[in-house]
């Protein structure tokens, strides 16, 4: 793998491409702000109110009898946190909400592949992965247990599965024809060999992954609401976003690419 070379000519494809990546990301960002925000006002008081509730009612001051005592009355204190958890309906309307940005994702994904491909590539292909919702959701659930089944192990074999099943989702947005399972599998063919390259090349992004990072963190000390929920990262992945997808998915082409089995095309050497 050429590392600086799907970097580059990831950066053409955004200065290059029609329809333009950034524009796509900023659609993309707009729409998964939008549904953060309401993620937050569903359940993000909740939370808010949970963990106001677990800091009081750990509070211990000395009693008269020079003991150690709940600041506040334990049954008060737990009947005030089961009155700030979120409702059945809250809580339903925010894994739909997830769901959502799951397959909007998806639908990014489908777009930087057609890019890639130079054809069929359209800002409404965000909406794409709604066409394949319940396959795309029924694969990262599949991950996602597979994950977490070698996470019992160690940290470590988690970390490896999960860049072992990093192709799926490519595979399966352009090969519908094949099940959750089979692109699980040939994911696990494809990164044979290929993990560690993976990684070095997420690592070369560590930059602006910090730089996301920090924009966030100076949004969340402004206290602003909408500021601090959406963060200024968002500004920084206007570009970060598409650069990044656009070089995953180079690489993912790399490894799909058909070798020749012929590569001197019937030459043979004059011996």
């Amino acid at each position: 793998m050429d590392r600086k070379l799907l970097k580059s000519q990831a950066k053409d494809l955004i200065r290059t491409s029609d329809p333009k990546p950034v524009y796509m990301a900023i659609i993309y960002l707009v729409i998964i702000a939008v549904l953060g925000f309401l993620s937050y006002k569903i359940v993000g008081g909740s939370t808010e109110a949970i963990s106001s509730q677990f800091t009081n009612g750990f509070r211990f001051s000395i009693n008269e009898y020079g003991e150690y005592a709940p600041s506040v009355d334990p049954e008060q204190y737990y009947y005030a946190l089961q009155e700030a958890m979120p409702t059945p309906a809250e809580s339903l309307l925010d894994i739909a909400i997830s769901l959502v940005t799951t397959v909007l994702g998806a639908g990014f994904t489908i777009f930087v592949l057609r890019t890639l491909s130079g054809s069929g590539a359209s800002y409404w292909n965000i909406f794409d992965g709604f066409g394949m919702f319940f396959r795309i959701i029924w694969l990262y659930i599949l991950e996602g247990v597979f994950i977490f089944l070698w996470a019992l192990l160690l940290i470590f074999p988690a970390f490896i599965a999960y860049y072992r099943y990093r192709m799926a989702i490519y595979l399966l947005l352009e090969h519908p024809e094949m099940s959750a399972l089979e692109c699980i599998s040939e994911s696990k063919r494809l990164m044979a060999g290929h993990k560690w390259e993976l990684f070095v090349l997420d690592l070369s992004f560590i930059g602006w992954a910090v730089l996301v990072g920090i924009a966030n963190f100076i949004s969340s000390e402004l206290a602003i609401p909408v500021v601090s929920v959406i963060g200024f990262g968002i500004l920084v992945q206007i570009y970060f976003l598409p650069y990044y997808e656009l070089t995953c998915a180079g690489y993912y082409r790399q490894l799909t690419a058909p070798v020749d089995p012929d590569p001197f095309n019937g030459w043979t050497p004059n011996l």
